[in-house]
């Protein structure tokens, strides 16, 4: 059996909430007429790799590749800030809030991305820019211009496990499944 999978770090639940608030208050200046589907605060996450569809029995191998990724980097400081949309203002099918971790983030997606390319797993083309998704613009409205930026410090949080999630899409929207967690800065025994 196939699922689809993903690799992440999350914030915490207080920086989640303000994203999340943040989200909601900027939601009517996007402007009218664009059909936007916006994610909701449980799913929002930082994505290291999206790894597509996998088989099942290959989570185990996945989270095995990234215990020794997690031993060899330390929690982190994990900020969030500003919005920005893919891939590109004028034309947008991603609406995001920035992340950034510094140096530590761009070396932790670096090694998780060799990690999975070493089990067969495609690298990503595009570069590495980190961000949570907020919103997926499925049309835009030919009358009125999508507005969506902000400077807003929201908060900062420690990185300290990477999270292996499953995507299922439902009829209410996708659900994510955490199917393996990975402590950073611990050692395996």
């Amino acid at each position: 059996m196939s699922i689809r999978c993903f690799v992440a770090l999350n914030y915490s639940v207080a920086v989640t909430r303000r994203i999340a608030e943040e989200v909601e208050r900027h939601k009517p200046t996007v402007g009218a007429g664009h059909k936007v589907v916006w994610v909701p605060p449980a799913n929002l996450h930082v994505t290291l790799q999206f790894l597509g569809s996998i088989a099942d029995d290959l989570v185990d191998g996945v989270a095995t590749r990234l215990k020794p990724v997690g031993a060899r980097h330390a929690p982190f400081s994990l900020k969030a800030h500003g919005f920005g949309a893919f891939p590109s203002a004028e034309k947008p099918r991603v609406l995001w809030v920035g992340a950034d971790g510094g140096e530590a983030l761009v070396k932790l997606q670096r090694d998780v991305e060799a990690a999975m390319h070493g089990l067969g797993l495609p690298k990503d083309d595009r570069p590495f820019h980190p961000h949570v998704t907020v919103a997926r613009v499925k049309e835009l409205a030919a009358e009125t211009a999508l507005s969506w930026s902000s400077d807003a410090d929201l908060g900062m949080s420690q990185a300290s496990e990477i999270v292996v999630y499953e995507s299922r899409t439902l009829a209410k929207g996708s659900e994510y499944i955490a199917r393996a967690r990975v402590a950073l800065g611990k050692k395996e025994i």
